[in-house]
Parts: C-alpha cells; sequence; structure tokens
C-alpha cells in the first residue's frame, strides 16, 4: 500500500463522528499520531551506529522507511564509552505524526523524541507518590477527554517547587474559545494534583547532585465510555500550542509529547541531539 493511501486509511479510521462534526477550523488542526519505541546506538563522535524497534505490532511500511532514512542522519553530542565498547545504546521514544493537508495530500514528520533512561530511570528523579488529579466534572459530563504535558521542578526535598502544563492535546472539537477553555480546565487540574506530588532523589548521573531536578509527567483525562488507543496503535486528538518552561529559559528540548502517560521523564541526561529530528 502506497504511503499517500495508507495515510488517508489511516487518518480516515481515526478521525471519527465526533471529529467529523466539529468546526471547520478546529477539525483542520487535527492530526494522528504514533508512540514508537526502541533503542538507539550511538558511536564516541556522536554518530549513529544503528537504531532498533520496540517489538510488537509491525509498523506500516511507510513509516519504517521514513526512520530508516530519518535516523541514520541524527547527530548527537559526543559520548564517553566504557572501555572496550565501540558504541553506547540509549532507550528511543518517538512520535510520528500524520496529518491531512488537503483532499490530495498528507504530511508524515517526527515531532518529538525521547532519548535516555526509561520511566523511573535512577538517573532522574523516581515516583514517590503521585495521586491522580479530580477530573473536571463539567469536563466529564460534556465527554472532554486529553493529555496534559506537566513540566515540574522538583527540589531536594522531592517536593513540586513549580509546575506548569506545557502542551494540552484534546481528544474533542470544539469551537477555539471552548477549547481553550476545556485545556484550561484539564491544565489547572492537573497542575493542582501535581503540587501536590512527592518524589524519589536520582540514585545517579550528572544530575544526582543538582539544586533541583526538571521531569515531565504526561497526565491523562479519559472520559467515561471513551478508551485510550494501547500503546503503539494510532490515535486522532487537537494537538494545543506548546508553553516555554520559564526556568529552562533557552534550552530546547524535542520531547514535549513524545513520551506515554503514566510515566516520569527526566529532562537531563540521556543522549543530546544536535540535528533537527527531520532531516531534509
Amino acid at each position: 500500500m502506497g504511503k499517500r493511501l495508507w495515510l488517508a486509511v489511516v487518518l480516515t479510521l481515526l478521525v471519527g463522528s465526533a471529529f467529523a462534526s466539529g468546526p471547520a477550523a478546529v477539525r483542520q488542526q487535527i492530526e494522528s499520531s504514533l508512540l514508537v519505541k526502541g533503542t538507539i546506538d550511538i558511536k564516541a563522535d556522536g554518530s549513529v551506529a544503528g537504531y532498533a524497534l520496540q517489538p510488537g505490532k509491525p509498523l506500516p511500511s511507510g513509516i519504517v522507511a521514513m526512520l530508516d532514512r530519518v535516523v541514520p542522519q541524527w547527530r548527537f553530542e559526543p559520548i564517553e564509552l566504557s572501555q572496550g565498547t565501540t558504541r553506547g545504546r540509549a532507550t528511543m521514544s518517538v512520535r510520528v505524526v500524520a496529518k491531512k493537508l488537503d483532499a490530495d495530500n498528507f504530511s508524515i514528520e517526527i515531532r518529538g523524541a525521547k532519548f535516555g533512561d526509561d520511566d523511573e530511570g535512577q538517573s532522574g528523579p523516581g515516583k514517590n507518590t503521585l495521586f491522580p488529579p479530580r477530573y473536571p466534572e463539567q469536563a466529564a459530563r460534556a465527554g472532554v477527554s486529553g493529555t496534559v504535558y506537566t513540566v515540574l521542578r522538583i527540589g531536594r526535598d522531592g517536593r513540586v517547587e513549580d509546575a506548569i502544563a506545557e502542551q494540552v492535546n484534546l481528544r474533542v472539537v470544539a469551537g477555539e474559545s471552548a477549547m481553550q477553555r476545556w485545556r484550561d480546565l484539564l491544565a489547572k487540574a492537573a497542575i493542582r494534583a501535581a503540587k501536590e506530588w512527592t518524589f524519589e532523589a536520582p540514585g545517579k548521573g550528572i544530575a544526582v547532585d543538582a539544586p533541583y531536578w526538571s521531569a515531565r509527567v504526561p497526565v491523562d483525562f479519559i472520559a467515561p465510555g471513551f478508551t485510550l488507543p494501547d500503546e503503539g496503535q494510532w490515535h486522532a486528538y487537537v494537538p494545543g500550542p506548546r508553553a516555554t518552561i520559564p526556568w529552562r529559559t533557552g534550552e530546547s528540548d524535542t520531547a514535549a509529547d513524545a513520551v506515554a502517560g503514566g510515566g516520569v521523564y527526566p529532562l537531563d541526561g540521556g543522549p543530546r541531539l544536535l540535528t533537527a529530528l527531520n532531516p531534509s
């Protein structure tokens, strides 16, 4: 199946009746994405030696072809290798996004990537108490689902010193003002809960003696009757704008929504990508 055809099939299946009946301007923002996990091998000079995908449901051939073309072009900061080794290995999580441009054209690209320790790696803060936020009653009654990607500044005592909603992706379509209202409602609920969370200090890594740690924690709000796609499956949503992280101004980060819900993902540590995610 050609790339254009399978993208059309994916988007047609994922953009259901709830999306199709929404306001036209917002409906055009709908995108479908797939979270791809695996490992990547990096040489001492930062070039890519190879990569492997996590076993599971086979990916569409168009996605595999894109990864085979793009990943070898990536370059990372030079890394230190253990004696007797020629490459280092890191976990890799990338979000592949497909979006309909018009009746006949589609785009496909890597939107975000996370490299390094997986969920709760000892190089960053780990979970201690992460009580789920209270689902806003108004959003639940309206069937509003979404994911809030929180970024937390965690003090050495394990408490949250600051928290922001970096991005809010919604799985509903409404007018622009309503969409912003839903984003604000879910973001406030997530931040309110996050400020009560506590974390364990990292046991190793470059950030072990840092005055504070930063971590990304995705929070899923699942409306009654709605089921999140399984990991490795495509899902459709309306992406929200991405906010800057006040205490990390000037630093670039390609992760954003490239991580799955239910985890704690340190912002520091792991290989640092120097090139664009989608080299020309």
